[in-house]
């Protein structure tokens, strides 16, 4: 009884495999459309849909079901598989950026952590200079005031200032110093 349906289904399944048969021709055309209409024409042959078809076809009749008009049959059962393809590319796209979404926030976290330490190490390493190298890096770099406007200020607190290249020197020198405790804190670190 299982090998007479198994040949039925056999005999109606050689139609679509000949080039002569209108019937094929229409399948091939409806599978090629449909691969179309998903996006999977790159992905899926119309052969590999139609042997993907045949193949499930076969296990439902080995299973004692019956395919009682097998090239409808066939054509819904493409349709499905087509179907089938699209929606597992689109969950393995969807897992694709997640994956990347996951990998770039981890490198967020990853270079905010880096950026976090490293502000921690310059305000560290500003901590450790003397009043008055703090007072002129502040004053210039921060205030972005003048070298007039810092002679100004520092006279008006009572403090000697020659002119205002010895008060660029004094910067440069708070700079040099600053960069220097900083990477002995890096060094300390690693």
């Amino acid at each position: 009884m299982l090998a007479c349906v198994r040949e039925a289904f056999d005999t109606e399944f050689q139609v679509l495999l000949d080039s002569e048969s209108s019937s094929a021709h229409s399948m091939l055309a409806f599978i090629k459309r449909s691969l179309a209409q998903f996006n999977l024409t790159n992905s899926y042959s119309p052969t590999w849909v139609l042997n993907e078809a045949y193949m499930r076809g076969i296990k439902l009749l080995a299973k004692g079901e019956q395919i009682d008009k097998p090239l409808p049959w066939v054509r819904a059962t493409a349709y499905n598989i087509i179907r089938e393809q699209s929606r597992e590319r689109n969950r393995f796209l969807q897992l694709e950026e997640s994956m990347i979404e996951i990998h770039v926030n981890a490198s967020l976290a990853v270079s905010e952590e880096i950026e976090e330490e490293l502000l921690k190490r310059v305000n560290l390493a500003f901590e450790k200079l003397e009043p008055e190298e703090k007072e002129i890096l502040i004053l210039k770099e921060v205030k972005d005031l003048s070298w007039k406007e810092i002679k100004l200020h520092l006279i008006l607190q009572g403090k000697e200032v020659q002119n205002e290249a010895t008060l660029r020197k004094r910067k440069e020198r708070a700079l040099k110093h600053l960069r220097s405790i900083y990477h002995s804190l890096e060094l300390q670190n690693v």
